[in-house]
């Protein structure tokens, strides 16, 4: 199987993404390709791109294979499926499809279901919010899901919407699993609680979420995209995007994978990275550090710096899939990485775009697509400083913003804190 991920594909970069994608599965002997959801982004929908996406589905059915689309988030306005007219298009033009492709097929995934797959039961489990109902049956394994039905029912008991939601989708999950249980699950939520490697955010049931016990579980596997940046932890493999989205998804390398039940291997592929670097840790030749400042006698931002900052991004994001002893990841070591793809943002002291080939060099900045200059901010780290917090784990849980808000008007206002929260308690703010 070819695993595909939140392409979010829009005119700009739908070229590369056909491209890149083709390029993957034509070097392949493949025959079940998967594409795991979020075609679009933000529900803005881009119907020219969505029609070279799907004249790239009819493309691959052509060439005897299957392809599996499953509905994402992002993907539903309303209760209308962004490759409704597709379906029915797909439907009548196969109705009297020769009796030899009739073996081959596009499947638009709107609802659970199970496919057996290269002799592997796979739940197809899409972003919807509809009363599924999954026959009941009792499991055949000795596993004790006692916790997990105890979760349900606590949540089936909230006031609160997206709880109840969630304890619907985690018994249709659960009731799968009873039914089937040896399963891959490949499904488009959030798991709740915990904080996976190199993620800013953690996720709760009032998010829509799968509970993290199911990762526990040694007799399935589980596979999403939806969250950008890929990590494996315990059974879960989380495949991340296809591209980044905007520049908050800074220095990560996104893939493309190859899975079977015994292998994963991870295909490196860079359609339109954002690299933040830092100029404080540009070095100069006699190993000591530097500021870039805006003034004359600086070192620039060269070629090689980049080309070694790129080689360190990518071993950085190769630990996040290192994280389980039940997923081993096969990396492909081939970079193909052009130059003209590359948004750059460079953090100095002082801004001075008249004076931008003091920061970069010129030969290197007509190769990228973008270079901007980004202040270099203390508010922050002095933010942390004053309320004692490890730098490096900031961006862990800095999500928390309510909590460090709290904490902030404690340690700065220590007599008065209590009118300021308050107020901002009023204000729905906290």
């Amino acid at each position: 199987m070819l695993l595909i991920w939140d392409l979010h594909i829009n005119s700009r970069v739908k070229d590369r993404i056909i491209e890149e994608l083709r390029a993957f599965i034509s070097n392949s002997s493949e025959t079940n390709i998967i594409f795991l959801g979020d075609y679009v982004y933000h529900f803005s929908y881009d119907r020219w791109a969505l029609l070279s996406l799907y004249t790239l589905f009819l493309e691959l059915f052509s060439q005897w294979k299957n392809v599996y689309i499953l509905s994402g988030n992002h993907d539903w306005l309303g209760s209308t499926f962004v490759f409704e007219e597709a379906k029915m298009t797909y439907e009548m033009i196969t109705r009297n499809i020769s009796s030899d492709h009739k073996w081959w097929k596009i499947e638009f995934i709107t609802s659970p279901k199970v496919e057996n797959i290269e002799w592997e039961d796979v739940l197809f489990l899409p972003y919807y919010l509809s009363d599924w109902v999954v026959s009941s049956s009792q499991s055949s394994t000795s596993v004790d899901y006692t916790e997990i039905e105890s979760m349900i029912t606590t949540l089936s008991q909230s006031k609160k919407k997206n709880e109840q939601i969630s304890a619907h989708i985690n018994q249709v999950l659960l009731d799968y699993i009873k039914k089937y249980p040896k399963l891959t699950v490949i499904h488009h939520y959030y798991i709740e609680w915990v904080n996976f490697p190199w993620q800013r955010s953690r996720f709760y049931f009032n998010d829509i979420a799968l509970s993290h016990l199911f990762c526990d579980l040694e007799n399935i596997k589980m596979i999403s995209g939806h969250l950008h940046q890929g990590f494996v932890y315990k059974n879960y493999l989380c495949t991340g995007s296809v591209r980044s989205t905007s520049p908050l998804e800074v220095n990560q390398t996104k893939a493309l994978f190859q899975y079977s039940p015994n292998s994963v291997k991870w295909k490196m592929i860079f359609i339109n990275p954002y690299l933040l670097i830092d100029g404080s840790n540009i070095k100069n030749d006699d190993g000591s550090l530097f500021s870039l400042n805006g003034g004359l006698d600086i070192k620039k931002l060269s070629e090689g710096f980049l080309d070694q900052f790129i080689f360190d991004v990518i071993e950085q994001n190769k630990q996040n899939y290192l994280w389980s002893e039940f997923r081993k990841i096969d990396f492909d070591e081939n970079v193909n990485l052009n130059k003209k793809d590359i948004s750059i943002s460079l953090k100095v002291d002082n801004i001075n775009y008249d004076k931008v080939f003091e920061y970069i060099d010129e030969d290197l900045y007509k190769k990228l697509k973008d270079f901007k200059l980004k202040k270099h901010l203390v508010v922050s780290k002095d933010l942390s400083d004053k309320l004692d917090i490890d730098w490096r784990n900031l961006s862990q849980w800095f999500s928390d913003r309510k909590n460090l808000l709290k904490d902030y008007l404690k340690a700065k206002y220590p007599e008065d804190n209590e009118k300021y929260l308050d107020f901002l308690r009023k204000e729905k703010i906290l």
